[in-house]
Formats: C-alpha cells, structure tokens, sequence
C-alpha cells in the first residue's frame, strides 16, 4: 500500500515538474517573440518618422521654410548627431576650367536594438543592420540626360550631440541657400561627387550607379563617384551644386 501511494507521489511531482518546466519554456519563448515583435514595430514606427522627417527637412531646403520641427518616439533608442561628413564636388568644363567646393555634413543617426539604425545623411535616408542597409529615400538631386542638379542639404551644428528618453524634437533651421555653381554653357565635361567619412559608402555606390554616375571607386575613408557630361547617349546642357545650410538640433 505504501508502495502504491509512493509510486502516485512519485508521478506527481513528475506530471507537475513537466508542467512547470513547459510553462516556463513557453513563457520565455513568449516573451523573446513579444520583445521581438515589438522592436520591429519601433523600429517600423521610426522609419514612417523618418520619411515625415526627411519631408519636413524637405520644406526647409525646397520651399524655403524657415523652420521645420519633427516629433520622434525613442522607448530604449537613441537619436544622435554623428560625425561629420565632408561631401565635395568638383566640376570640369571642356575648356580645362576646375571648380571645386566642400560642405561639411551632420548625419541625424536613431539606433535602436541589435545596431539596427536609421540614418538622415545629405538628404538621403538609410536603414542599415549588422547584415547591410537599404536605401529608403533618395538624396534631392536631379539627374537626367540634359540636366544636373547637385542639391547639398549641409545639417550643421558645432559639436556633436545625443539623447535618449521617450520622445525628441527633431528641428531643422533654415539659414541660407547658396549657389555653388551653375553652368548653362554645355560645356561641363565631367562632374564628380565624393563623400567622406561615410560608413556608407556600398548604398552610396548603389544610389550613385542607379543615377548614372561612373567610376565610382571607394576611398579610404569613403566613396567617389563622376558624372560626364558628354557620352553617346548625352550632352548636358545645364548643371547646378546648390548648397542648403541647415543647422539642426535635438531637443528633449
């Protein structure tokens, strides 16, 4: 009899430690597919924020508004200004006739989990991950068989600045627009964008070849791409580098 009710004991403890043992399988694997779920849907939330805050900047160096403010919810990210990048372009004309000019560039960086990051750079927008990146909005340039537009969107601020918290105002300030270069001759023969200190540099690449640029190489420290003004199949007849000074904040 004692036997018996030992053996039922026995059976128990194993029936209630098996249940213990699934609930608490379950229960982690649960909560790593909710915690999973809801990174994905920040970091989803951030990127509409990011295309709401790409127009926004949009209004300041295209429609000339003198100010420009983006609401962006961080939970446990963190939004950045990051190092600058210098961003140059150099023109030739068919005549010898060199121009040159170079703007240095805040990118606007939100990181959130796994280094998964979103990043505002001259204009552009990139969604980069430990595996790669893709491009999700196209710098503001124009390029076409006839005409080119370099259009510079300069973020400026003196030192670089982060925070964390819930939510940050993002402010972009318009402080001027300035026409670097403008050429209705025909006569440009080749056209050469370089952007360094960009960890960026393969969407770089990818962006400039898709537009038509040739040659791109990368630097040390960056990417170098050319646009030539006379080929087969075009002649360009205008070609303009405007730079749009931006100084931009983040506030708590």
């Amino acid at each position: 009899m004692s036997e018996r009710a030992v053996s039922e004991v026995v059976s128990y403890v194993l029936v209630f430690a098996l249940v213990v043992s699934a609930v608490g399988i379950i229960s982690v694997s649960g909560l790593s597919t909710l915690q999973d779920t809801r990174n994905d849907e920040q970091m989803e939330n951030a990127e509409r924020a990011f295309d709401v805050l790409a127009n926004n900047l949009a209004d300041v160096h295209r429609r000339d508004a003198p100010s420009r403010a983006t609401e962006i919810s961080l939970g446990e990210a963190r939004m950045a200004t990051a190092d600058n990048v210098t961003m140059r372009v150099n023109v030739t004309e068919s005549s010898g006739t060199w121009h040159s000019e170079s703007w240095q560039i805040r990118p606007l960086v939100y990181t959130g989990d796994d280094d998964r990051k979103l990043v505002y750079e001259a204009g552009a927008v990139f969604r980069t991950a430990s595996g790669g990146g893709v491009r999700v909005t196209d710098p503001p340039f124009v390029v076409s068989e006839d005409r080119v537009l370099v259009s510079v969107v300069g973020l400026n601020r003196p030192d670089r600045q982060a925070l964390g918290g819930s939510t940050v105002l993002v402010r972009g300030r318009n402080r001027g627009t300035t026409l670097a270069y403008d050429n209705t001759a025909g006569d440009v023969e080749r056209l050469n964008v370089s952007l360094r200190g960009t960890p960026r540099t393969d969407l770089w690449r990818a962006y400039f070849e898709e537009a038509g640029f040739e040659d791109c190489r990368n630097l040390s420290d960056g990417i170098s791409c050319a646009y030539y003004g006379e080929s087969p199949s075009r002649t360009i007849d205008q070609v303009y580098v405007v730079h749009h000074d931006i100084a931009v904040d983040i506030e708590s």
